[in-house]
């Protein structure tokens, strides 16, 4: 019987070169029984086993007189636990054990467990996006190779193995000719650890059909690094010779599909399209036999770009929806899966391609349909597992047992060692798994609809948020691709849609240098011109259809750090001089929004410049902010410097009416869900409150206002940390969020927010803020909490200092520094609800 290439899903395979001696005997069927219940779900179970058993084998092997199988029998456990953390969504854990296992192999001076440790470290690094740490393995992981003995089979296998994920690295980092040729490396050493393999004992046939499968994977990595770089006869070379090697073999190849995917892929650069949509339905069809979502995904996507761009949009709408069902087909992948960031690489296409489609077919209301599902699925891409849910109780444990089973049983299905035998099993077993996910995501939505939404996609449809949408609003909902800016306009009786023609490119420039000028008190005019162009892209093309006297914002991508209050229309008013403006992250969002609309109380928990341990983060006038916030609402708790801590906003934020925090933020593209508010340190705390934290709080605050931010000024990202942290507090129970998109000067910003809690007492949420931002606008500032000092590196407010010498003159040119400048009232806006 021929069987099915390994080497690829390597959750729970023990390596070729597997420990010998006593330990592994006496270990192995331990290892299997809590394989077994990670099979059933029992994660917590099957971790806490190899954490104990870790532990006994390090203290035998400190009393042992021959410590060597202990140090062994504890690799063997910490890689396990590893592994079992990495399921159920326990990253540091996963980390943490995965360098015990590289420190137990050292001990035991056995190179080749070491390497083993590596390469599972080097997985799990690329798995949380931790490429530079994932770089240094590969390069520690070649020391050591390069420490076997030349030409042996040990030294081959690995010198495979590192290359392989060298030429991965450098196929992310787009240099495909060093991809290719480490690629080529692997391949090679990989034919020759085959040739030194003998006889047809069955761990030798073991070895030999793993080697087999990871061979013809690097094969495929080979010919997907000749396609990026458009060297096509090659890319098809490899695709051949692959096919050759199954043949010769007489190898059941279970990731055959992707070799047809790549021929496809080379077909279609040929405008080779009968040959290419033959090769991807292959692909499709092979996806479909062995219930790979990932790869159904991919399929399905291409086969719908070829009938798209054939004229078959009907056919090609199909083919998106059965990709993104598979997309949408729940969270339960999303931390156990090599590739979790492929919807960003690949899964928002289906989406693209099907508003796309949709558009084109005079279908704009189905194509903000699918806006709307297209937000959701990417949001609960950056929350993964990782996010203890709060009021979450016995269900977030009974939800990751399920994760965690069907992740083992995909993985399973994956390595299948004997077809006939285990794999109908295992898919009825991974039926029954995601029958019970289904039925726990129903039993969700009637406990708990907002969770529901944070593990499941569960976005309002158009007709829905129509409903919710309150008289004299209009609502603008944009979305940005490669080559448009799309927007709908929807107000409780109509929606229409426009588009304008520009490149993202070209967006995020003129979006990044209007930021920039924010600082450049001398570039007002530059200002002016960048804001009234993007004025004209992204809000003249709806004026017709704006009845509203309020409007929502629900921006995309790089327009999430754009100030739209602060754009010039022709007649030189900002945009917030016309409209009260708020945003939401999606039009979603406003069915949790609305249903936390509270009464404003009088109760306010206030944080003023937190003690952070850095004269330099000092923020002097957030002390003012905050005693001004409490000469308005007497029944203010103020904390000012090393009072400020983290553990006073968990305890007593959820006895206040709004919560203040005059501290700085700091958000964190690369991983959203570590930004965090910065308090003063404690025994018990770190001073961080971070994103992950605070959706475990229980707030019942009507409003969280964030008044410095620190987003930077430069780097435009897709705006996933800045919703991460609003969406954080609105989970938490607040409806509504204030923060800021740049660091503000911050006695402007106490200037601000005095007049913005006066205004509370006697306005909504929206208008009391566009009224603090007109005051300053029009220069009616109190003098007392403006400061006399240097602003930006220019001057000081209300001064005419000197700036660059024009180089057309020695002579200074003179500048007035105001409130005025949206610098000091633009950064803030209001999330969520604006009542």
């Amino acid at each position: 019987m021929a069987k099915t290439g390994s080497a690829w899903c390597v959750i729970f395979v023990l390596s070729l070169f597997s420990p010998v001696g006593a330990a592994q005997e006496t270990f192995q069927p331990t290892v299997a029984a809590t394989r077994r219940a990670l099979r059933e779900g029992k994660i917590a179970e099957a971790l806490a086993f190899h954490e104990a058993k870790a532990q006994e084998a390090e203290t035998n092997a400190s009393t042992s007189p021959k410590p060597e199988p202990y140090w062994q029998e504890a690799f063997v456990a910490y890689l396990e636990a590893a592994r079992a953390a990495r399921l159920s969504g326990q990253v540091q854990k996963m980390v943490t054990y995965g360098d015990k296992a590289s420190e137990m192999a050292r001990k035991a001076k056995n190179p080749q467990l070491e390497l083993r440790a590596i390469n599972g470290m080097i997985d799990a690094h690329n798995h949380i996006k931790n490429f530079a740490r994932a770089s240094q393995l590969i390069e520690e992981g070649l020391v050591v190779v390069r420490g076997l003995s030349p030409n042996t089979g040990p030294r081959l296998f690995w010198e495979g193995t590192f290359y392989g994920h060298v030429g991965r690295q450098n196929i992310r980092l787009k240099k495909y000719n060093e991809a290719i040729n480490a690629l080529s490396q692997s391949v090679n050493s990989f034919d020759g650890f085959l040739t030194s393999l003998r006889g047809n004992l069955k761990q030798i046939q073991s070895r030999r059909e793993n080697a087999q499968g990871t061979m013809l994977i690097r094969l495929s990595w080979l010919a997907g690094a000749y396609l990026q770089a458009d060297k096509l006869p090659e890319a098809l070379e490899q695709i051949q010779r692959a096919f050759n090697f199954i043949r010769t073999w007489g190898f059941k190849y279970a990731f055959e599909g992707d070799l047809y995917r790549i021929m496809g892929s080379i077909y279609a650069r040929q405008k080779k399209f009968t040959d290419a949509l033959e090769n991807y339905n292959k692909a499709l069809s092979l996806a479909e036999g062995q219930g790979d979502a990932n790869r159904i995904t991919s399929a399905s996507i291409r086969i719908g770009d070829l009938l798209r761009l054939s004229g078959q949009p009907a056919d090609a709408i199909a083919h998106y929806q059965k990709a993104i069902q598979q997309i949408e087909s729940g969270r339960a992948l999303l931390q156990a899966e090599d590739y979790r960031q492929s919807f960003f690489e690949g899964g928002l296409n289906a989406y693209v391609s099907m508003i796309e489609t949709l558009i084109a077919a005079g279908r704009s209301d189905d194509a903000l349909n699918y806006s709307e599902r297209a937000r959701s699925r990417s949001f609960l891409d950056i929350l993964g597992s990782k996010v203890q849910l709060a009021r979450s109780g016995t269900l977030m444990e009974h939800e990751r047992a399920l994760q965690a089973r069907i992740s083992v049983l995909r993985a399973m299905i994956e390595r299948d060692e004997d077809e006939s035998e285990q794999a109908p099993q295992l898919r009825k077993e991974l039926d029954e798994a995601q029958k019970d996910y289904n039925d726990y995501l129903a039993k969700l939505r009637k406990e708990n609809k907002e969770q529901a939404s944070l593990m499941s996609v569960e976005p309002l449809t158009i007709t829905q948020v129509q409903e919710r949408l309150d008289p004299g609003v209009t609502m603008l909902e944009y979305f940005v691709t490669g080559t448009t800016v799309w927007l709908w306009v929807v107000e409780k009786e109509q929606l229409r849609f426009v588009s304008t023609s520009i490149a993202r490119k070209d967006l995020a420039r003129k979006v990044t240098e209007l930021r920039d000028t924010i600082y450049q008190f001398g570039e007002k005019d530059r200002f002016a011109a960048l804001s009234q162009e993007l004025y004209k892209l992204l809000i003249q093309p709806a004026l017709p259809h704006i009845h509203g006297k309020e409007l929502i914002i629900v921006p995309h991508d790089v327009l999430h750090y754009l100030p739209f209050q602060a754009l010039l229309g022709s007649d030189n008013r900002y945009l917030i001089e016309k409209y009260p403006l708020y945003y939401l992250s999606s039009a979603s969002l406003m069915q949790f929004t609305q249903e936390k609309r509270r009464a404003m109380g009088e109760r306010v928990l206030a944080f003023g410049n937190p003690d952070l341990g850095d004269t330099k983060m000092s923020l002097q006038y957030a002390g003012i902010e905050a005693k001004e916030i409490k000469a308005l609402y007497p029944q203010s708790t103020v904390y000012l410097e090393k009072e400020a801590t983290e553990e006073k906003a968990k305890t007593l934020s959820p006895q206040n009416d709004i919560i203040h925090f005059a501290s700085h933020a700091e958000l964190n593209e690369n991983d959203p869900l570590s930004s965090a508010v910065l308090l003063a340190k404690s025994d018990k705390e770190d001073g961080r409150l971070e994103v992950r934290e605070i959706f475990g709080m229980d707030l019942k605050a009507s409003l969280v206002v964030l008044s410095a931010c620190e987003t930077g000024l430069g780097k435009l990202s897709s705006g996933d940390e800045l919703v991460g942290l609003t969406r954080a507090f609105i989970y938490a129970g607040t409806p509504s969020v204030v923060a800021s998109l740049w660091n503000v000067e911050d006695s402007s910003t106490a200037q601000l927010m005095a007049s913005f809690y006066k205004n509370l007492k006697t306005m909504t949420k929206v208008e009391a803020l566009r009224q603090a931002q007109l005051q300053l606008i029009r220069g009616e500032v109190r003098s007392d909490l403006l400061a006399r000092r240097g602003i930006g590196g220019v001057g000081k407010l209300g001064d005419a200092p000197p700036t660059k010498s024009d180089s057309s003159s020695p002579v200074p040119v003179s500048i007035t520094v105001s409130t005025s400048h949206p610098y000091f009232w633009a950064p803030f806006i209001l999330v969520g609800e604006g009542k």
